[in-house]
């Protein structure tokens, strides 16, 4: 019973704020690619988002795809920068560049693993409120 109200509780959070975080399976590391991405549960301590900024739609896009959502997959950098954002479900062309123009500014706390700061695979949804 305690699950389904906390899965209640987040399910209205999400839908309430229009935007969602999920743990990506990491891709194999690129050659030349500074760091591996371990899976979220080889962490120690989960990375935390600080603050998402919104996209800035035009209000013809905003109308338009009202109650739709924008995908991304972005890496979340031990360095603290979000780089690698690719728009897995786009809404147009537009509309993904501003989505993907907010990802870079979203601020974070990267995950730990053995007390270092490591990278991680994520995907992050906009949705068109």
């Amino acid at each position: 019973m305690t699950t389904k109200k906390i899965l209640i509780g987040t399910s209205f959070l999400v839908f309430m704020l229009g935007i969602t975080v999920e743990p990506q399976t990491p891709t194999p590391t690129p050659a030349g690619r500074e760091c591996d991405v371990p899976t979220t549960r080889q962490v120690d301590k989960k990375l935390k988002i600080l603050a998402k900024p919104d996209p800035k739609f035009s209000n013809h896009n905003r109308d338009k795809y009202r109650r739709q959502a924008i995908t991304l997959r972005a890496t979340f950098c031990g360095s603290g920068k979000v780089t690698d954002i690719v728009a897995i479900g786009g809404l147009n062309a537009e509309m993904d560049a501003a989505a993907i123009e907010a990802a870079r500014l979203i601020q974070f706390t990267p995950a730990e693993k053995d007390g270092k700061k490591v990278s991680q695979v994520l995907t992050v949804k906009y949705f068109v409120k």
